[in-house]
C-alpha cells in the first residue's frame, strides 16, 4: 500500500491522509515506512521527506494524524484523495462513524490495512464482515509476500505451529484470535468447546431464566437460560444500546418463551429520574417482566468471576443463538499494567463487558431448586 500510494501521488497531485487510532507521535505513523519505499522505488528527487510531512514536486501531500485524539478535527478536514489508514483493528467505531463521511471529495478513497485480531473489531465488521457494496477485499499471507525469507522464516514458523497451533493460524494464516491476551474466560470456553457443550440443541418447552446487564449509556445484554437435568443451557443471547427498557420488554415478548425468573444486578432498584419516582425494577415489573430477583452485590468482582468459573463446566451453549454472547466472554479481559508489564485482577471495561457482566449475574444468582429424589442425586453427583 505505501508503494502503491507513492506512485499514485506520482501521477498527479493528490493529498493524501495516513491515519491510525494512536499516534502520539509522527515515530507512531507509518512515515518511516514511506521513507524507505521512496528510497527504494528510486522516488528520492520526487518526494521530499520533512520532519511531520512529505511533499511531491507535482504537489502531491502526505500529511499524518491519529484519530482517538484529533476526531474532532478530522470532521473539518478536506480535499482529501486518498485515506489510508494502517493497523485499522484497533479504529474505534467512534473513528469509522467520523472518518467515513470526512472523506468527502468525488473520487476520493479510503484504503484499510490490517491483521484482523477478534471477530467484533469494528475494522472487521466493516469491512470484511459486511463490506460496503463498493468495497474491494482481500486477504493476504505469506504466501502472497514477494520478500517472505526462505531461509528462517519457515523454520520459525514451524516451531511456533508445535507449540501454540492457535497463534500461528493467527500470525502466518492471517486467522483470528479465538481469545485476547488476558482473557479472562479462556480455559473454560476452550473446555467448553473441546467437550462439545457449544453445539446446536433443542429449544426446550421448559420455563427460561433470564440474566441481565443493564446499560445506561451502554449496552443492556440478557442471557436466556434453562435447567435440563444437569445441564445449565443457555439457549438465546441479546444485546442492544441506548433504548428504553420497554424496547426489551417487547423483545422478551417476542421470543415466546416459557419465563421463570428474571435476574437482575442490584442498580435496578435504583429511582431513574424522570419517572415518577419509580426504580427500573418498578419500570420493568410494570411492563411484565416478573417476577425479578435482585441479585445480591459481593465484595468484588473477582469474587463473582470465581463463581462463573466454578458452574461453567455445567454449561451448555446454543452455538447460533448465543453467538454474541461467546463472543463477549472470550474477549472478556483483565487490564493490562504497562508499568509493571502484567495483567491486573481487574477486568478492562469494553464492548465484552456488559454480555460478561449478565453471565455473571447467572453464576452469583441463580439457584437451582429440585424437588425429585432422583434429580436431587443427579445434581449432588
Amino acid at each position: 500500500m505505501a508503494s502503491a500510494l507513492l506512485l499514485k501521488g506520482t501521477e498527479s497531485p493528490k493529498r493524501i491522509l495516513c491515519a491510525r487510532e494512536i499516534q502520539r507521535s509522527i515515530k507512531d505513523s507509518v512515515h518511516s515506512l514511506l521513507a524507505s519505499r521512496i528510497e527504494a522505488l528510486g522516488l528520492e528527487r520526487f518526494y521530499e521527506v520533512t520532519q511531520n510531512e512529505i511533499r511531491g514536486i507535482n504537489g502531491t501531500t502526505f500529511i499524518f494524524t491519529g484519530l482517538l485524539a484529533n476526531i474532532q478535527s478530522i470532521k473539518s478536514i478536506d480535499n482529501i484523495d486518498l485515506c489510508w489508514v494502517e493497523e485499522a483493528s484497533s479504529v474505534s467505531e467512534n473513528s469509522w462513524r467520523t472518518l467515513i463521511p470526512s472523506i468527502r471529495k468525488p473520487g476520493s478513497e479510503i484504503w484499510v490495512s490490517f491483521n484482523p485480531e477478534h471477530k467484533t473489531d469494528a475494522a472487521y465488521q466493516r469491512f470484511v464482515l459486511y463490506p460496503p457494496q463498493n468495497a474491494m477485499v482481500k486477504k493476504v499471507s505469506y504466501r502472497d509476500n514477494p520478500y517472505f525469507s526462505q531461509t528462517t522464516l519457515p523454520e520459525e514458523m514451524q516451531i511456533l505451529k508445535d507449540q501454540n497451533e492457535e497463534e500461528y493460524l493467527h500470525v502466518y494464516e492471517g486467522e483470528l484470535k479465538q481469545f485476547v491476551d488476558g482473557s479472562i474466560y479462556r480455559n473454560q470456553l476452550k473446555q467448553a468447546r473441546d467437550e462439545g457443550r457449544i453445539c446446536w440443541f433443542p429449544v426446550e418447552s421448559l420455563e427460561v431464566h433470564t440474566f441481565w446487564d443493564l446499560g445506561r449509556n451502554d449496552s443492556t445484554a440478557i442471557w436466556f437460560m434453562q435447567s435440563v437435568g444437569k445441564e445449565l443451557r443457555f439457549i438465546d443471547f441479546y444485546e442492544h444500546r441506548l433504548v428504553d427498557l420497554d424496547h426489551y420488554a417487547r423483545v422478551l415478548k417476542e421470543k415466546n418463551y416459557l419465563y421463570g425468573t428474571h435476574y437482575l444486578p442490584h442498580d435496578v432498584e435504583v429511582i431513574s429520574l424522570g419517572s415518577n419516582n419509580r426504580s427500573r425494577r418498578d419500570i420493568l415489573e410494570g411492563l411484565g417482566i416478573r417476577p425479578i430477583t435482585t441479585v445480591p452485590r459481593i465484595a468484588s468482582v473477582e469474587d463473582g468471576i470465581a463463581m462463573v468459573r466454578d458452574k461453567f463446566k455445567s454449561c451448555w451453549f446454543h452455538e447460533e443463538n448465543c453467538e454474541g454472547g461467546l463472543e463477549a466472554l472470550s474477549n472478556y479481559q483483565y487490564q493490562f499494567d504497562d508499568k509493571h508489564d502484567t495483567f491486573r485482577k481487574v477486568p478492562l471495561h469494553n464492548a465484552a463487558s456488559n454480555g460478561s457482566d449478565a453471565f455473571r449475574m447467572f453464576a452469583q444468582g441463580f439457584e437451582e431448586y429440585i424437588d425429585s429424589p432422583e434429580l436431587e442425586f443427579a445434581s449432588e453427583w
